[in-house]
């Protein structure tokens, strides 16, 4: 209940815990502001440090890729297959999953031959030059955590997520 003062000629109405309640509401606002802010540009909703992904060993098969995609736009996932023993072609293989939640839009290079199988589908590519990579672009098509596995024959598969916002 407010109550009404009177100082000299002038009343006043103060309620000491309702305004106490209201600076604390202001703080906890704006801390939390000031969080959202710092996440946006460390890149949790874009293109930032945290954005960044690298799974795999740089001396051996590895993938550069963004952990953060929102749905409908591209994701671009940079491949790195080990160093070549041989001329022979690279085989690279993506689970089912990735098909599942989203749609392969290109490869860079182009594929010679795809296989599909039960739980994964086979990109075959020529040869490649040593340091040379593929260049998969996925479009997410429904938002949420977004999990699967790469992995180039003869190595072990890397193990991918992303989150993906609508």
């Amino acid at each position: 209940m407010v109550e009404i003062k009177r100082t000299g000629d002038l009343e006043t109405s103060e309620d000491l815990a309702f305004e106490r309640t209201t600076r604390r509401v202001r703080s906890v606002g704006r801390a939390l502001l000031y969080v959202f802010v710092l996440l946006a540009a460390a890149g949790l909703f874009g293109d930032g440090p945290l954005s960044h992904a690298l799974a795999g060993d740089e001396s051996g098969f590895f993938v550069r890729y963004e952990r953060f995609a929102r749905v409908d736009g591209m994701i671009r996932f940079e491949i790195h297959p080990r160093a070549p023993s041989a001329a022979a072609p690279r085989r690279i293989f993506a689970s089912e999953a990735l098909f599942e939640h989203g749609h392969v839009e290109r490869f860079v290079p182009e594929p010679s031959s795809v296989e599909i199988a039960a739980d994964r589908s086979i990109f075959t590519f020529p040869r490649m030059e040593a340091g040379g990579l593929v260049v998969l672009v996925v479009r997410p098509l429904r938002p949420g955590l977004l999990r699967f596995s790469l992995g180039e024959e003869g190595s072990p598969a890397l193990d991918l997520s992303l989150f993906v916002y609508p």
